[in-house]
């Protein structure tokens, strides 16, 4: 080590150890670097981490406590500490947590994920959808966020509003090919058979190994519209595609 003196180095080797598996170098290297500098911000997140892989949870709790203590102007503290909680399934403290952390930064997105998880968690379907139009108000660019918001829509038979939320999330993965799907079933569901067969076979085109849930769903389409013919097509492609797309 060029400088025993510097804790950087220590968290620097420690996190090449967790990456060789070598736990406990790793969490003797991260207590070298606490020891020189107690208030180490990178130090004290990777063993929080490292503490929570290992089981070591009240450790980790501790440290989450050091951390809030150290550095009071930031929310860090708090969403390490919530993962903990939850970790640990205490959802009540780990909602706590974010509350404290949105105090802190209310633009956070680790936060409102975590919130959201928990919400989730706890199926509050309100409330996750609330976090989820916040995450996406912060990152319009996840996709992810929209697609989540929409299985809550269709459960919810808000068809209009997850059809907007899929086709937004199409707009910035126009290469993923179960967005597609999910959409075309939406449609089915409308009765907008011409629609939901175009989305169905873009999934196709864009993934035909994995079809099977999308011919099945054409098929269904084209019985509706009295295309029997192509619905019988259809029927026999889809015993021979995965029908897991999601």
């Amino acid at each position: 080590m060029k400088d025993p003196r510097n804790p950087d180095n220590y968290v620097g080797r420690a996190r090449d150890f967790m990456l060789l598996c070598e736990d406990q170098k790793a969490l003797a290297d991260l207590n070298k670097a606490l020891q020189l500098d107690p208030k180490h911000r990178e130090a004290l997140v990777t063993r929080i981490l490292l503490l929570g892989d290992l089981g070591r949870k009240e450790e980790a709790l501790r440290d989450c406590t050091q951390m809030i203590r150290s550095y009071p102007g930031q929310s860090a503290g708090y969403e390490c500490r919530c993962v903990v909680y939850q970790s640990m399934q205490k959802l009540k403290e780990a909602l706590a947590d974010t509350d404290a952390a949105l105090k802190i930064n209310p633009r956070s997105l680790k936060a409102w994920q975590y919130r959201c998880s928990i919400f989730v968690n706890q199926g509050d379907s309100p409330n996750a959808v609330k976090c989820l139009g916040k995450l996406i108000e912060l990152a319009p660019d996840n996709a992810t966020h929209y697609h989540v918001r929409a299985n809550y829509y269709i459960k919810s038979k808000e068809y209009d509003k997850a059809i907007a939320d899929l086709t937004a999330g199409i707009k910035f993965h126009p290469g993923e090919f179960e967005p597609f799907i999910m959409r075309a079933d939406v449609y089915k569901a409308m009765k907008q058979y011409e629609k939901a067969i175009e989305d169905y076979s873009q999934a196709i085109k864009l993934n035909k190994f994995r079809a099977g849930h999308a011919y099945k769903g054409r098929a269904e389409c084209y019985k509706a519209l009295g295309n029997a013919s192509a619905a019988a097509l259809d029927l026999k492609q889809s015993q021979t595609g995965e029908t897991v797309y999601r």
